[in-house]
C-alpha cells in the first residue's frame, strides 16, 4: 500500500478534519530505517494497513484535494521540498485548503522541514503559515525522539484517533560573541557531553549502519574530560516575564533546554522526564556518571545532587572554553569567542497533533 494513499484514506474519515479541504505532501527519506530495515519496514506496513482498514468503515467527512510525495536525495533536500509546499501555501489560494506536511524520515529530515518552517515564518514574516500548514512528524529514523509517537501506530493514531491542533515552540540558541547567528531546535538543544556524544556517533553513522549512541555515552563517561576541558560555567536564566529565577556558575558537563518537558533524545535517553524543561549536570567522578548513565532511561538523574531541574523561558550562558553544541541529534562545535550563548523559547506558532488529555 501507498503511504500517500494511505494516508489519504484516514484524513478522508478523520473527525479531526471534518468539514475541512486537506492537501497532503510527504516529504520521506528513502535510506531512512523505517523504509530500508525489513523488520521495521514490515512494522510500518502493517500499521499503516491496520489504521486504513478501521477508516474504511467510517464515514467520509473531509475533502483530500491533492495527495503528493517527494523523496528526498541528499542532506538538506527535505528543506527545499518543505519550502516549495510553505510556499503554495502563503498564496491567497492556499488559505482555503489545509495543508498537512507529512515527515517521514529520521530526526535529520524532520529537523530540516521544520528548520525551513521556523525560518519562513518567524524569520521571513509569514505568519498566515502557522494557520495554514499542520507538520506530522512519523518516526521512520533511528532514534525518533522528534516524532509525533515512537511508532507508526501511534502515530497515525494522532489522525484517526481523539486529537487536537496544538502549537510548538522551538528554541533558538543565538550566538552573541564575534559571529553571531541564530539556530532551532525543536526537541532538544545542549551543549556539553551529550553533545560530543552526538557528534561523534554521526561520525560513525555516516559510515557504519546501526545506533552507536549507547557506545560513545560509555566512552565520553570515561574520557570526555581528557578529550576537553571542562570549565566553570555561569547560567542566568529567565521565565517568561523576565524575572530571574536562576543564576548559579558550576563545573557543568551538559546543559539543555528542551521545547517543552517530557522529552527523550539519543535514541529515548529520558533527560526531561517531568513538566521543567531545563536540565543541567555538574561534573563529577566517573563512578557517578556510569551510575547516572543508568538513570537516564528512567528519568531518575531528575532527583540526583548533581543535577539542575527546572523550567525557563530563556537561558543566557558563559564559558571561556571549547564545546559541542547539539540541535535535535546535529552537533556543531562552538569556541570561546561564540559565548555568551543564550537559549529561548520562542512563541508557539507550529501547528501540530496532540492526543486529548
Amino acid at each position: 500500500m501507498d503511504y500517500a494513499e494511505g494516508l489519504r484514506s484516514i484524513v478522508e474519515t478523520s473527525p479531526l478534519f471534518a468539514g475541512r479541504r486537506v492537501r497532503i505532501d510527504v516529504i520521506a527519506n528513502p535510506v531512512a530505517g523505517g523504509f530500508t530495515i525489513k523488520k521495521k519496514s514490515r512494522a510500518n506496513r502493517a500499521a499503516l494497513e491496520t489504521t486504513v482498514e478501521r477508516s474504511r468503515r467510517l464515514p467520509v467527512v473531509a475533502e483530500v484535494v491533492a495527495v503528493s510525495t517527494c523523496f528526498t536525495e541528499s542532506a538538506g533536500h527535505a528543506g527545499r521540498i518543505a519550502r516549495e509546499v510553505l510556499a503554495s501555501a502563503s498564496r491567497a489560494e492556499g488559505a482555503a485548503v489545509l495543508f498537512l506536511l507529512v515527515v517521514a524520515g529520521g530526526d535529520g529530515t524532520s529537523h530540516d522541514v521544520q528548520g525551513e518552517f521556523t525560518r519562513f515564518v518567524l524569520d521571513e514574516g509569514h505568519p498566515e503559515i502557522a494557520d495554514r500548514v499542520c507538520v506530522l512528524r512519523l518516526p521512520f529514523g533511528t532514534g525518533n525522539d522528534g516524532s509525533d509517537g515512537k511508532t507508526l501506530a501511534e502515530s497515525l493514531s494522532l489522525l484517526a484517533g481523539a486529537t487536537r491542533f496544538s502549537r510548538q515552540s522551538a528554541v533558538r540558541v543565538s550566538t552573541r560573541g564575534i559571529n553571531p547567528s541564530s539556530r532551532y531546535a525543536f526537541n532538544i538543544a545542549s551543549i556539553g557531553l551529550d553533545a560530543f556524544v552526538t557528534h561523534m556517533t554521526n561520525r560513525i553513522k555516516n559510515r557504519l549502519p546501526g545506533d552507536f549512541y549507547k557506545l560513545w555515552l560509555d566512552i565520553a563517561c570515561l574520557f570526555y574530560n581528557k578529550i576537553y576541558r571542562v570549565g566553570k560555567m555561569s547560567v542566568v536564566a529567565r521565565d517568561a516575564r523576565g524575572a530571574e529565577i536562576m543564576r548559579h556558575s558550576d563545573t557543568m558537563i551538559l546543559y539543555l533546554m528542551g521545547a517543552s518537558g517530557h522529552r527523550t533524545y539519543g535514541s529515548s535517553k529520558n533527560i526531561l522526564p517531568r513538566d521543567e524543561n531545563v536540565c543541567g549536570i555538574k561534573e563529577m567522578s566517573v563512578f557517578r556518571k556510569l551510575t547516572l548513565k543508568r538513570s537516564l532511561e528512567t528519568g531518575g538523574h531528575a532527583d540526583s545532587p548533581e543535577t539542575y531541574m527546572y523550567t525557563a523561558q530563556e537561558m543566557e550562558i558563559s564559558y571561556d572554553e571549547r564545546i559541542y553544541l547539539q540541535l535535535d541529534g546535529e552537533g556543531i562545535l562552538l569556541e570561546a569567542k561564540d559565548f555568551p550563548l543564550v537559549m529561548e523559547l520562542t512563541e508557539p506558532f507550529m501547528m501540530i497533533l496532540a492526543a486529548n488529555n
